[in-house]
């Protein structure tokens, strides 16, 4: 039989976009030279997406320990009716505020960048050996147990080895013709992902694609006490920069490097984004053989569409959502 490593704690990363007092903020470091994308407004969207994100976890995963929820002076409206409702135990969700989470590193705040905030983890006080790292619009969609994230003791890494060489190749080239025009690049999620390979030493990545994935904190941790310069350097950047790398990429290659993961084929996912085809996705809702989901840019989604998924997910998690957010559907 399996060892099943417990308590797994869960880690997930939220935002209001929608806060005036974020938006002036962040606005202030927005005539800093940044990538276009790096600052897209719908990175920063919030659309309810977290209170399924939560609900899926309380259905499908209800062991785990804590779940964290880094915010920047922020609290989702009707957080606290998880527990108000009976929805879980109290004490079950905590925030973690970026002051807590940048804890002796508070000359890099305020920061508007997912990369930098990733890096951080470790530093989350009373953080549990073993975690989950959602983001907002990942949910668990059928159960989901230890053994599915940890094999005796080891991480379980769902993916695909990618050759290093030709991103490589391709982003020496971008960064030229960068440093001859003037322009930022654009941050890619394959380049931060083949940055942290080399920094593992490795000359291929094991592609990662949108779900939920599974962390030991110590390795990380003990990267970054032996790299503060690589840590510093990954975190002063206030939005996404093409020379950041990817933090759960590091994880994972350094679990390879040192043998401490067990690679799996990637599975597939419950994906929605914009422009796809919503009857598929809901369809996919139904499949428990699916274990995982994420929902995409919904505010980018067009009304008719979003009515539908939200519709579906109401259903999905309704005995594990607030009151509010129930009744919430047929507002949208």
């Amino acid at each position: 039989m399996m060892e099943t490593v417990l308590p797994i704690d869960v880690v997930i990363t939220w935002v209001d976009g929608q806060d005036s007092q974020l938006n002036q903020k962040r606005q202030k470091y927005l005539n800093t030279l940044i990538a276009k994308e790096a600052a897209s407004q719908t990175r920063f969207a919030s659309n309810n997406e977290i209170y399924f994100c939560i609900a899926s976890i309380l259905k499908y995963m209800p062991e785990v320990g804590t779940i964290y929820l880094i915010t920047d002076q922020q609290k989702p409206l009707w957080l606290d009716e998880f527990v108000s409702q009976g929805l879980c135990s109290a004490g079950k969700i905590k925030i973690i505020d970026h002051m807590q989470l940048f804890k002796g590193y508070e000359e890099y705040l305020p920061t508007f960048n997912s990369l930098s905030i990733e890096t951080m983890f470790w530093n989350i006080p009373e953080l549990a050996e073993h975690f989950i790292y959602f983001n907002d619009d990942f949910f668990l969609n059928a159960p989901l147990s230890g053994s599915d994230c940890f094999e005796q003791d080891k991480v379980i890494i769902y993916g695909h080895w990618k050759s290093n060489g030709l991103i490589k190749a391709k982003y020496s080239v971008r960064k030229a013709l960068s440093r001859w025009s003037g322009q930022e690049l654009q941050p890619k999620f394959t380049v931060a992902q083949m940055l942290s390979a080399e920094m593992a030493g490795l000359n291929q990545y094991y592609e990662l694609h949108h779900r939920p994935h599974f962390i030991k904190k110590k390795i990380v941790q003990e990267y970054f006490s032996q790299h503060q310069d690589t840590l510093k350097h990954q975190i002063s950047f206030r939005f996404r920069h093409i020379e950041q790398f990817l933090p759960v990429g590091l994880a994972n290659h350094l679990s390879i490097q040192k043998q401490q993961a067990v690679l799996k084929a990637d599975v597939d996912v419950a994906y929605i984004k914009p422009k796809a085809d919503v009857k598929k996705f809901i369809e996919e809702l139904k499949n428990t053989a699916i274990q995982y989901g994420c929902v995409q840019s919904f505010d980018m989604m067009d009304d008719v569409d979003q009515a539908m998924i939200y519709q579906a997910l109401v259903e999905k998690f309704e005995n594990f959502l607030p009151d509010q957010i129930k009744d919430q559907m047929n507002a949208v």
